[in-house]
C-alpha cells in the first residue's frame, strides 16, 4: 500500500509543478502571439489528445516525468511567419523562455501564502541539550537559550536555522549567533574550518551540539535495569527528582549524577496517578562519575519547544515572497559549492527520492507537509532550467544572448555540438542523481 502512495504522490507531484511550468511558457507565448503546435504533459505516446480553437494540439502521454511547450518557428530559424518564435524580438523571446521557472516561483508564492494564513505547528529556535564538548558547548551556548538571530539573519524556528547554517556548508569562518538567555541578550561565535565538505549532513544544529528540547517521558526501560526493578514504565512522565522540578529529559542525568549514585527519589505521572519510586543507579562502566537508571527517552518533542505560526494575508505573501526568493538564491549558492567542492554532490536527489518525501510527507505530515514539498520541488525544477545548459531554458537564453551579442546566429554545426554536449550533461545528472537515490536505498 505504501509504494502505491510513494508512486502517486511523486506522479502528481511532478505532473503538477511540469504543467505549471509549461503554461508559463506557454501563456507568455500567447501573449506574443507565438502560434503553439503542441503542449504537451509527460514524454512518450500520447494516451490523451484534444485540440482547442486555435488549432494547438494539447497532449497528456504516457511516461509522467517532464514536458514541453512546441513552439512555431523553434526549432527552424528561418521560419519568417510573423505568428513564429524565430520572428520576435529578443527580449520577448527571453521573457517566454524565463516563464516557465517563473511560472514554477511563482506557483511557490501562490502556496506559501496559503500555508502561511493557514498556520502550523513548528519547533522553535529554543535550544536543547547541549552536547558535550561540542562547538557549542565551547561557544557557551546553552540549554534553554532561544537562539535570535544566526550571521544577522532574524530566526524564529529550527528550521530557520537549518536554512540559515546551510549557507555556510564547505566554509571556513565563523558563524555569529544573537540568542536570548535568561531574559537577556548574548552573542556566541562557532568557528568552521571547511565545513563539512564532503558530508551529508541531516541536521545542523545537531552537527553542532544543539539538540531539539525532549519531554522527560520514558520511552523505554531496559530489563533488570534499576529502573525496571523500582517499577518505572515506558510513558511514565519524570516530574521531579529529589525534589528539584524536571522539564527536560536532559536534566534527569545531571540530577542523577549530581547525587553521585546514592538512591534517588522519582516522582512520576502515569495516566491519572503520580506516584514516588526511590532508584539506586548504578555506575556506568564506560565513563567516570556518570551514573545510570536504565531509561531511554520517548523523543518526545517538548511542548516548551512548539510554536504555532499563522499570518494575515499580507504578512503571508511577504513572508512567502522572502521564503521564495531565499530559497532560489540559497539553490544557487548550493550548486556553486557543489561545482567548487564546497559541498558533496551526494546531497543530489532524483525521483526516488522526490518520491520518497512524497510519499513520506502525505503519510506522515498530511496535505500540509505534501503542499510545502511542491514549494520547494517546483522551485527547484525552476532554479534547474535556469542553469545555462544548452538544452534547458537558461542555456537557450544564453545562445539568444550571444546571437544578439554577435549580430548573427550560431553556426547550426556549432548549435548541433553544444545540443549534445547538454543533453550529455542532464542525462549523467539524472544517472548521478539516480545513483545517489539507489545509494540511500542501499544504506537505509
Amino acid at each position: 500500500m505504501n509504494i502505491f502512495i510513494y508512486i502517486s504522490a511523486f506522479i502528481f507531484l511532478i505532473m503538477v509543478i511540469t504543467a505549471v511550468h509549461e503554461a508559463g511558457h506557454f501563456f507568455v507565448a500567447r501573449f506574443f502571439k507565438v502560434k503553439i503546435l503542441d503542449f504537451s504533459i509527460g514524454m512518450g505516446k500520447s494516451i490523451k489528445t484534444w485540440k482547442d480553437k486555435y488549432n494547438t494540439e494539447f497532449n497528456l502521454r504516457v511516461l509522467p516525468i517532464g514536458g514541453f511547450v512546441r513552439m512555431l518557428g523553434e526549432d527552424d530559424k528561418n521560419e519568417n511567419s510573423t505568428d513564429s518564435f524565430s520572428s520576435k524580438h529578443y527580449y520577448q523571446k527571453t521573457l517566454i523562455l524565463l516563464a516557465g521557472p517563473l511560472a514554477n516561483f511563482l506557483l511557490a508564492v501562490i502556496l506559501f501564502t496559503g500555508l502561511n494564513i493557514y498556520g502550523n505547528t513548528t519547533i522553535s529556535s529554543i535550544a536543547g541539550q547541549i552536547s558535550k564538548d561540542s562547538p557549542a558547548f565551547f561557544a557557551g551556548i546553552e540549554e534553554n537559550d532561544l537562539i535570535l538571530e544566526i550571521d544577522s539573519s532574524p530566526v524564529i524556528s529550527r528550521a530557520d536555522a537549518q536554512m540559515v547554517l546551510a549557507r555556510r556548508l564547505g566554509e571556513t569562518g565563523k558563524i555569529d549567533f544573537i540568542l536570548l538567555s535568561d531574559g537577556s541578550r548574548k552573542n556566541a561565535i562557532i568557528n568552521i574550518n571547511e565545513w563539512l565538505q564532503g558530508e551529508e549532513p541531516s541536521d545542523l544544529l545537531y552537527n553542532i551540539g544543539i539538540n531539539v528540547p525532549i519531554e522527560p517521558v520514558i520511552g523505554k526501560v531496559v530489563a533488570e535495569s534499576p529502573a525496571d526493578i523500582s517499577g518505572l514504565k515506558p510513558g511514565d512522565r519524570i516530574l521531579s527528582i529529589n525534589g528539584t522540578n524536571i522539564s527536560s529529559w536532559s536534566e534527569i542525568k545531571s540530577q542523577i549524577n549530581l547525587n553521585s549514585g546514592l538512591p534517588s527519589t522519582f516522582y512520576i505521572e502515569r495516566g491519572d496517578f503520580k506516584e514516588s519510586f526511590l532508584i539506586t543507579p548504578s555506575k556506568s562502566e564506560n565513563q567516570k562519575n556518570n551514573w545510570l537508571i536504565g531509561i531511554v527517552a520517548s523523543n518526545k518533542i517538548s511542548e516548551k519547544a512548539k510554536i504555532n505560526q499563522s499570518y494575515g494575508f499580507l504578512a503571508a505573501l511577504g513572508k512567502a515572497s522572502s521564503q521564495t526568493y531565499n530559497t532560489v538564491t540559497d539553490s544557487f549558492t548550493f550548486l556553486y559549492k557543489m561545482i567548487i567542492g564546497y559541498v558533496s554532490p551526494k546531497n543530489l536527489g532524483g525521483p526516488v527520492m522526490i518520491g520518497q518525501f512524497a510519499g513520506d510527507s502525505i503519510i506522515y505530515g498530511g496535505v500540509y507537509s505534501f503542499l510545502l514539498l511542491l514549494c520547494f520541488v517546483s522551485i527547484g525544477l525552476g532554479v534547474i532550467n535556469l542553469v545555462p545548459i544548452p538544452i534547458l531554458d537558461g542555456g537557450q537564453i544564453l545562445i539568444l544572448t550571444i546571437e544578439k551579442i554577435k549580430g548573427s546566429p550560431i553556426p547550426p554545426k556549432v548549435l548541433d555540438f553544444t545540443y549534445r554536449i547538454g543533453i550529455s550533461a542532464v542525462i549523467l545528472l539524472m544517472i548521478f542523481a539516480f545513483v545517489n537515490d539507489i545509494s540511500r536505498i542501499g544504506l537505509s
